[in-house]
């Protein structure tokens, strides 16, 4: 990847990984545009970085995706790199039926990502030195209670550690 002369898009740009990437990308002269939920973050790194751009973008959002993906490749049409870095992580009490946070997990952190590069492919494929690239965590927070320190025998041990119980 071409690291100069880019427009790079950055999910998730108002805060933490996302800011810094932008930043980053900004200092090496690439045109860096972040978009987010929070305004007000959005705001703030404008603010301190001037000439990125920010967008509002919830990438939860199918139908915004779209949108927004037809919006900013006719007015950037320069863009050659997706980020896709905007992610949530928040506990689970695997114990309760709940699974509001799970079903928010899955939509931020994978149909959104998927959705958006779906969006921006046609745009990206025709674009020079193109590149996508997602930003994920598998470190999981610590999940309370412990159910099983082993699979019970008879059982696969092929389960990753991200979605295991015990140790």
């Amino acid at each position: 990847m071409k690291l100069t002369g880019n427009t790079v898009l950055i999910t998730g740009g108002g805060s933490g990984i996302g800011r810094a990437l932008a930043e980053a990308f900004h200092a090496r002269n690439n045109k860096v545009v972040i978009t987010g939920r929070d305004a007000d973050r959005l705001s703030a790194v404008v603010k301190a970085n001037p000439g990125i751009e920010a967008r509002q973008l919830d990438v939860t959002n199918a139908a915004a995706i779209k949108s927004f993906a037809r919006q900013v490749t006719d007015e950037l049409p320069g863009l050659n790199v997706l980020i896709n870095n905007a992610g949530i992580m928040r506990p689970e009490d695997l114990t309760s039926e709940e699974t509001e946070t799970a079903e928010a997990t899955i939509s931020t952190n994978l149909l959104g990502p998927t959705r958006l590069t779906a969006a921006l492919l046609p745009h990206l494929l025709t674009a020079p030195h193109a590149a996508v690239l997602t930003v994920s965590s598998g470190f999981p927070t610590p999940l309370r209670p412990r159910i099983a320190r082993r699979p019970p025998a008879g059982t696969s041990n092929d389960m990753p550690d991200t979605i295991r119980v015990g140790p």
